[in-house]
């Protein structure tokens, strides 16, 4: 298997652990509306535009009502139970317009009444609806609707709601209002956690502190999750970052290293990205607070004695370990941690993941950063 491959299936199961929720597609409106045209051009004494300003703004009204013209949504007709969601579902995989259109058709089906199955769709297209230049004109109704549904008795579609109001981003209250989600048992540990992890970057200095301060006291492994990727994904993130708030997380992470299968000879690709992941963000924080370099970190901690091989093995299958692997040599302790994985694959010569990956490493020794 190529390295390519190996790291590609790698990445698609951790992306299904982070973002399991987005399983469930939203849903689309019931009503059919006018399609909406675009603004009329100022023109001046030549008969040409005034502006290159008016010009780029007809452009994009062009686009949009053109977009608008095969609105799915729009036209969407209410099917009760599973068949209706499913539709819905398709509606918002293809992508729905950011038009008034879509919104009017949205809130008109919520108006008219559908099955809850559809409800729990409709609140993820109401959710991605919304955006920070308010497109559609209706933000803020956007935003009562699913306030609304945040308070449905049928729980699977006030969780939809209240992951979907999260996603939006941070917006005053939108803290109080997870809590009191996950008091009210709409929303799991692993939402309530995972959703302050995802919002704390976008809140302010002083919320930041405190959604932060939440997360490590509850010490949530998926939360611990997506903030380490996120952090191992851009590390400029941590900048974004009080340092109270670094501190939060550096003592989250601690507490929340990802464990490995207790059968030494099991390596799973799921299991190596999520450790891989933790390893670099924890040395990112420990770097940032001490002035070290990051992969000196990571090799320090990867050749202490007695560390699980599959470690070693998971970080250095890594694309961020070629700076590592390109200063392999003969006695340094980088080659120590070639040797170690070499010799943890040579145990299990049947393990065809294991025996795959030790080639991807071998390969990659000594070739300078960024060499194919």
């Amino acid at each position: 298997m190529k390295k390519a491959g190996l790291l590609a299936v790698a990445g698609i199961a951790l992306a299904g652990i982070i973002w399991g929720w987005f399983k469930t597609p939203p849903v689309a409106s019931t009503a059919s509306y006018p399609s909406t045209s675009a603004p009329a051009l100022h023109r001046d004494d030549r008969g040409g535009p005034s502006t290159a300003a008016a010009r780029y703004a007809a452009a994009i009204g062009a686009a949009r009502g053109k977009e608008d013209s095969q609105n799915s949504l729009a036209s969407y007709v209410p099917k009760p139970g599973i068949e209706g969601r499913n539709e819905l579902d398709r509606i918002f995989a293809q992508g729905v317009p950011l038009t008034s259109r879509s919104a009017l058709a949205a809130r008109a089906l919520l108006k008219a009444g559908i099955s809850d199955d559809e409800k729990i769709a409709l609140a993820r297209i109401l959710g991605r609806l919304y955006s920070s230049d308010n497109a559609t004109g209706y933000n803020a109704d956007i935003l009562l609707d699913l306030r609304s549904l945040i308070g449905d008795k049928n729980k699977e579609v006030a969780r939809s709601a209240a992951l979907s109001f999260s996603r939006i981003g941070y917006l005053p209250g939108s803290d109080a209002l997870l809590k009191s989600a996950f008091e009210t048992h709409v929303l799991s540990a692993d939402d309530y956690y995972g959703e302050l992890a995802h919002m704390a970057r976008l809140a302010p200095v002083g919320v930041q502190d405190e959604l932060l301060s939440a997360i490590r006291s509850s010490a949530n492994s998926y939360a611990a999750d997506i903030l380490a990727g996120s952090i191992h994904d851009d590390p400029k993130i941590l900048k974004g970052y009080s340092t109270r708030s670094v501190n939060e997380i550096g003592q989250l992470l601690v507490k929340s290293e990802p464990r490995f299968a207790s059968a030494t000879g099991d390596f799973g690709l799921t299991d190596a990205v999520r450790y891989a992941h933790w390893l670099r963000a924890s040395a990112q924080i420990e770097s940032l607070a001490q002035g070290t370099d990051v992969d000196a970190v990571i090799v320090a901690r990867l050749s202490l004695p007695g560390t699980d091989p599959r470690k070693i093995t998971a970080y250095l299958l890594m694309p961020e370990a070629s700076s590592i692997l390109s200063s392999a040599r003969l006695g340094s302790p980088a080659a120590g941690l070639v040797s170690a994985s070499n010799q943890y694959a040579a145990q299990y010569p049947r393990n065809m993941i294991l025996q795959s990956a030790g080639q991807e490493i071998s390969q990659r020794v000594g070739r300078p950063k960024g060499k194919p």
